[in-house]
């Protein structure tokens, strides 16, 4: 029996033992309803730490009388009383103000752009992925890339009777069956003075691997682009924005020149994009972090990429072998899958541009790996 299906069966066997005591248990705390996220990472993070530039909010006061509890109460004190608590709320605040926030989109992909620089939002956006429940394995300001490890969708797990007497008690007795991972991507805006950042998502799911479902196995599913309008709509409001603005942007992105298909061309070995060098590197940047690639470095002048690929599937059984109990026990496995390192280099010819894939020392590679490299590339281009 394998760890999913006795897990499961475990959950229901204490259910049903738990379910003589249910009307002495209406007090425990129940799942928040109608969320639509509710993230459990998979890994456990170090708590966030409350920078010490920001400060508690003061208390609003101005139904508070002024003075001692015996205090004689005139209409001055009142005033004046009301007009030192305003004062202090505007220059106590938590959050800095990103007033210049919108939403740009360009066919199905959407980015936002913030007034700010990164250096400016960098500090900010990893705390948002922490207090949104996950736990960042990369965060590298170099590249301007942040990835989480992959988390459980609490939200999805269904509000059945058990769950809705019994709470949080046996909610790590469900599994949803998915798991979800997210990149940031921070890239500066062509006039170098804000930040475009873009969300990806991958997405992995539990399947049957025998025919006589005694065993499962994790492999790639479908991402799901409104998570990414979910949580650029949250980092807007984490950024400052009140929730009703940040909707309105979401739901009146300013739209940007339709994508135009890209092609493969000279066997194969280079893909073909009808756009100039902006809206190309934007594409290929989107598609390499949304396939899986890492980005080891990035230099965007001389329009290269250095990547190291691993398979989804096959990154998540590591960090799943790797935070066990044998994978703390044993240490690393031997056996585990090693990714190779590639350049994917950017060449302007007039208003297209040729994506190709090279060595790290910029000698053409000319294998099926390239190949398959630009196949995966399109698919996520399209």
């Amino acid at each position: 029996m394998n760890r999913s299906t006795s897990r499961r069966l475990s959950a229901l066997a204490l259910a049903l033992g738990a379910s003589g005591f249910l009307s002495s248990c209406s007090s425990l705390s129940t799942a928040v309803q109608g969320k639509s996220v509710d993230y459990e990472s998979a890994k456990q993070g170090n708590q966030l730490a409350v920078p010490p530039d920001l400060t508690q909010l003061a208390r609003q006061e101005q139904y508070v009388v002024p003075g001692s509890p015996n205090a004689p109460v005139s209409a001055l004190a009142y005033d004046q009383g009301v007009q030192t608590a305003e004062q202090v709320a505007k220059t106590n605040t938590v959050l800095p103000q990103y007033p210049g926030m919108r939403i740009d989109q360009a066919g199905a992909q959407r980015w936002l752009v913030v007034d700010s620089t990164p250096d400016q939002l960098w500090e900010k956006v990893k705390g948002f992925w922490q207090e949104n429940g996950f736990y960042l394995t990369q965060a590298d300001a170099g590249t301007g890339i942040m990835e989480t490890d992959w988390g459980e969708n609490r939200a999805k797990l269904p509000q059945d009777f058990i769950r809705k007497y019994l709470g949080k008690v046996f909610d790590s007795l469900y599994d949803t069956g998915t798991r979800d991972r997210f990149r940031t991507v921070f890239e500066r805006t062509p006039d170098g003075k804000g930040t475009q950042i873009y969300i990806t998502h991958q997405k992995m799911k539990e399947v049957y691997s025998s025919n006589d479902k005694s065993t499962t196995a994790w492999e790639p599913a479908t991402p799901d682009p409104e998570l990414n309008t979910i949580f650029l709509r949250k980092l807007m409001v984490t950024l400052g924005m009140s929730d009703e603005a940040a909707k309105q942007r979401v739901e009146n992105p300013v739209q940007i020149a339709p994508p135009v298909a890209s092609k493969l061309i000279d066997d194969g070995l280079a893909l073909q994009l009808q756009d100039g060098f902006e809206t190309a590197w934007r594409k290929v940047s989107l598609a390499i972090n949304t396939a899986g690639f890492t980005v080891i470095d990035r230099n965007r002048s001389a329009g290269q990429f250095d990547v190291r690929y691993i398979s989804a599937e096959a990154a998540l059984k590591a960090s799943q072998d790797s935070s066990g109990f044998f994978g703390k026990l044993f240490g690393k496995k031997e056996s585990e899958p090693k990714p190779a390192d590639y350049r994917i280099a950017l060449q302007t010819s007039g208003s297209q541009t040729v994506v190709s894939v090279q060595t790290l020392d910029g000698k053409p590679l000319q294998t099926d790996d390239a190949r398959k490299i630009l196949q995966i590339l399109q698919q996520q281009i399209q």
